[in-house]
């Protein structure tokens, strides 16, 4: 548990398969044990690059 932890602190944007590999199991069991951990991905909330309209230089 203390391995992931660290983890997710050292690579926090990591898909599961990532984490699986350097685990050696499999992404769905680093899905369940984020979740009995209480560790959920949070949703970045401002705008992404590709919404941006470089000609107006305003967010679409």
């Amino acid at each position: 548990d203390d391995a992931l932890r660290k983890d997710v602190e050292r690579y926090p944007d990591d898909y599961h398969y990532e984490r699986a590999r350097r685990f050696n199991c499999t992404a769905p069991a680093i899905c369940e044990a984020l979740k009995r951990l209480g560790i959920s991905q949070k949703k970045d909330l401002r705008a992404s690059k590709s919404m941006f309209n470089k000609k107006s230089g305003v967010s679409e």
